[in-house]
């Protein structure tokens, strides 16, 4: 049976409205892609009020995954 390891990059909102984010995000996300990181979902992650019933995305969740060898 395969085994996998896991990794989680999570990006906050301020780091996302950063100038220049994108660059920086694709470099990161091919460095993990050339370490064998596989890209498997991306989670928002939100803060809110029940009372309005409205929330507001405060970081993503970038999930990676690998097959560990052996």
């Amino acid at each position: 049976m395969d085994k996998f390891e896991y990794k989680i990059l999570d990006v906050s909102r301020t780091q996302i409205k950063k100038e220049g984010f994108q660059l920086e995000l694709m470099e990161k996300l091919n460095e993990l892609g050339a370490k064998g990181w596989e890209l498997i979902t991306i989670e928002g992650m939100t803060e809110g009020s029940a009372l309005f019933r409205i929330s507001e995305t405060t970081d993503v969740l970038f999930v990676f995954k690998r097959k560990v060898s052996g």
